[in-house]
């Protein structure tokens, strides 16, 4: 009986644990004072709540450290105070960048889900060293590239800190209804502790905090303002690369301006559009060797293409770099001739002008519409046979379009139909993307069922070409054991490549995978999970088997907060690779492999920590082994200095592939010619941060990255999948091959970002580059460096001012002048 009794209390107290909890938003017609002090007399009469819970490091339990939390509003902006109880000398006194809050930050946020749709979310937040923090929240995460203007203080009491937020109604969207009740959490990191801590509970094994959220009622008689906000900005450049040429100047000087605009076009929409715009000043890329038969996928860093485009990611057929920057190849080479291959291709196009609206309704549609329009790009075709040159069009004058519909449903599911839409002028193809994407989950979130399906059609003008490909996955994904089953099927004429990036079509792949999950501390852990992957693989077209693969990867996270891993991959049986060739029809035998991995990383709250991996590939074929491993220590070496540097190596010992020298394919005989090669792929990266108030830091990041590539011989590929040795050995006079590549990409990135006002900056950033492409192989590493400096280095200084205008407060100052 008294069992049955302990169990009936604890069911009742996990049932209040996990409660939706309200509070009551107080109306307040004082002026409140943004200084970090919560003396104003209203917030004396407005709701306290406490009792946090923490999701980490052990969920459920209550908060070491209590948190007062009070918010109010008014006309034009939403107030919210917290005291953030610590003794002073456990306080965090790291300053970091602003949406950079890491495990060394002190830090409170408020989270709003405006429209309760458990889907579309902000989240703001205040370190305890005054740095701010806004993203956009989602069921799929949070996007920190969301930046908007509003007010936050921090000041430091006897009994911890305080911060007070002042948060205009322009910096977020909510439904104009008289009465509005607001989704709302509030969230505390105390540092020292590495401990995450929640107003309302937080589950640790549900990914969308947006359905945990608790409730702010009584909000009254607001309506949302009209949203626009001007940012013109002004640049200048000063690009430095030696031409070596009589009578030609090393220095090229150019001016730029433009602007972008922001507009709420009601409660709900935005509109936001960038005029003549500037991606001058946007990091490098990490330029790698590339062998394989696949395109690579950088990341995106322009912001205009960062911000706000959650919706239009959401299927996955949005790439946005193919606007400006990277084309694919089946458009660059439209002009090419026989044996030509392109030259002096730029590295971007320049961007006449983009706009995006989105937003969603009052019944949950989210539309989302893009447009980008790029300018003509020329390049030189070079004729392998003659040696001579010609200018063609590499990409001409191009429209880019995508449209999207994302309807909620009930239990946070979804259904969203994408499309995009390519249209190019003269003689390019046109192409024409269209998805839809499926999410259902039961009433408890606890299992689901997804299904994709997409089709494309690019037209010429003498044909069209269409592909398609459908998935479908279900399974358990909350809980400590989740599972899933899936199956996916890709057409080999599928290619969404105009607009998004997709590796390889071709496919069909049935896959399975099961999951353990410990969230609360036990033994000598804080967390821990493993995971069991099994995919089987096909060809959509010939419809034959390629490979099975076999997967296992676990984590731990220690009660020092330390955390470590250990993987494993393998193919079952030999795998008939039909894309390395790159001939339709063809393929190659890869043997048997076994990859064993393990990674560590040292508690990151230490002013020194330590990250160390290493993988072994054991191959079935005799003299093939890969193997890598990768240091990188970080040093904080004040609260105001943070370095880190990360060397990775890597080494392919006798492995064979596809034979390609600088770029381009070995031929000998009309055969498919393969190698026998080494690769050896070393990259050291140092980046230094020094942040010297909460609105302004240097940044400084350097980049060497070095692929080594010989070849030891060469075969004939044959129609069964095996190879043959042949009698190319393309050696020079020195016994050296002349097909061996030494492939350098040295960047260099400083920045200094001063944000003098709020939304508005000042960046002056330095950038340096040197690629170099030859054959001497044999150089020691730093023997290497020093030859690469031979070359001809790029250096680029730009100063770029940009300036945020915004109605509502330039309304607000209006009215303060005439009172």
């Amino acid at each position: 009986m008294k069992q049955f009794t302990v169990l009936i209390l604890l069911c009742f107290w996990m049932s209040n644990i996990y409660a939706q909890k309200t509070i009551s938003a107080f109306a307040t017609n004082e002026k409140i004072l943004i200084d970090g002090q919560i003396n104003e007399s209203d917030w004396g009469k407005a709701q306290t709540i406490q009792d946090f819970t923490q999701f980490k490091p052990q969920p459920g339990v209550a908060s070491t450290q209590q948190t007062q939390v009070k918010i109010m509003y008014d006309k034009s902006a939403l107030y919210v105070s917290a005291i953030c109880f610590d003794k002073a000398e456990h306080i965090s006194n790291v300053l970091c960048e602003r949406d950079d809050f890491n495990a060394n930050i002190d830090n409170f946020q408020i989270i709003l889900d405006t429209y309760n749709d458990d889907q579309n979310g902000f989240s703001f937040g205040v370190s305890s060293m005054g740095v701010q923090f806004d993203s956009k929240v989602s069921a799929q995460g949070e996007s920190v590239e969301l930046n908007m203007v509003w007010s936050s203080a921090v000041k430091r009491t006897e009994n911890g800190w305080e911060v007070e937020m002042r948060i205009p109604y322009s910096a977020f969207r909510f439904p104009k209804v008289d009465v509005q009740n607001w989704g709302v959490n509030f969230y505390r990191q105390i540092s020292r502790n590495r401990e995450e801590t929640t107003w309302s509970p937080i589950k640790p094994d549900l990914d969308n905090w947006l359905v945990q959220c608790g409730v702010a009622t009584d909000i009254k008689d607001i309506e949302p303002p009209l949203r626009l906000a001007f940012m013109p900005y002004l640049s200048a450049y000063a690009d430095h690369y030696p031409s070596n040429i009589a009578g030609q100047s090393n220095w090229l000087a150019s001016f730029n301006g433009g602007m972008d605009i922001k507009l709420g076009l009601n409660e709900a929409f935005t509109l936001d559009m960038t005029l003549v715009p500037d991606f001058g000043q946007v990091v490098f890329d990490n330029k790698v060797l590339n062998l394989s038969p696949f395109e690579i996928q950088f990341n995106e860093n322009r912001q205009f293409f960062t911000e706000g485009t959650e919706l239009f990611n959401k299927s996955g057929l949005f790439y946005s770099r193919r606007i400006g920057i990277q084309s694919p190849y089946s458009v660059l080479s439209t002009n090419l001739a026989d044996n030509e291959y392109l030259t002096n291709t730029p590295s971007s196009s320049k961007l006449f002008n983009a706009s995006k609206l989105s937003g969603r309704t009052k019944k949950g549609l989210g539309i989302g519409v893009f447009n980008g329009i790029t300018a003509e790009q020329e390049s030189t075709a070079v004729n392998s046979l003659t040696g001579l040159e010609r200018q063609i069009i590499s990409s001409p004058l191009t429209n880019y379009n995508v449209v999207v519909l994302d309807q909620n449903l009930k239990n946070n599911s979804s259904i969203t139909l994408t499309n995009t839409n390519v249209m190019r002028e003269g003689i390019f193809y046109d192409a024409n993307v269209t998805g839809l994407n499926t999410k259902l989950n039961t009433t408890d979130n606890k299992y689901f069922v997804a299904g994709r399906t997409t089709l494309s059609n690019k037209f010429f003008s003498s044909n069209t070409s269409t592909g398609y490909n459908y998935g479908l996955a279900t399974g358990k994904q909350t809980g400590n054991f989740i599972f899933q089953g899936s199956y996916f099927e890709e057409s080999n004429t599928y290619d969404p490549n105009d607009l998004g990036f997709n590796y390889n079509n071709n496919k069909r792949v049935a896959e399975a995978s099961l999951s353990y999950r410990i969230f609360k501390p036990f033994w000598k852990l804080n967390q821990f999970s493993s995971t069991l992957g099994y995919s089987y693989n096909r060809l959509y077209k010939p419809n034959v088997y390629t490979s099975t693969y076999v997967n296992w990867n676990s984590f731990m996270l220690l009660k020092k907060f330390h955390a470590s891993g250990i993987r494993m991959n393998a193919s079952v049986t030999d795998s008939y690779d039909y894309f390395e060739p790159r001939t339709e029809n063809m393929y190659f035998i890869r043997p048997k492999w076994l990859t064993m991995g393990a990674w560590f990383s040292s508690n990151y709250q230490k002013k020194f920590a330590l990250d160390l991996g290493a993988d072994y590939t054991f191959v079935t074929r005799e003299g093939w082994k890969d193997y890598s491993f990768n240091v990188s220590p970080r040093f904080r070496l004040s609260d105001k200095m943070f370095l880190v540097y990360e060397f990775e190596q890597g080494y392919s010992i006798n492995s064979q592939g596809y034979a390609v020298a600088f770029g381009e394919p070995l031929i000998a005989s009309n055969t498919i010619v393969f190698g026998s090669r080494n690769l050896i792929n070393t990259t050291n990266t140092l980046n230094f941060r020094y942040t010297i108030t909460n609105r302004m830091g240097i940044t400084f990041r350097m980049r060497h990255y070095r692929s080594v590539l010989s070849y030891n011989s060469f075969f004939d590929l044959n129609i069964d999948g095996t190879l043959t040795p042949n009698t190319l050995d393309g050696l020079d006079v020195n016994g050296e091959s002349v097909y061996n590549t030494n492939f350098n990409a040295f960047t260099i990135d400083l920045v200094y970002r001063w944000v003098f006002l709020p939304g508005s900056e000042i960046n002056i950033v330095w950038k340096n580059s040197i690629f170099s492409d030859d054959t001497y192989i044999s150089q020691t590493y730093f023997k290497n460096l020093s030859s690469m400096f031979d070359y001809s280095p790029l250096n680029s200084f730009s100063i770029k001012v940009l300036y945020w205008l915004d109605y509502q407060s330039l309304k607000r100052k209006k009215e303060v002048i005439k009172e």
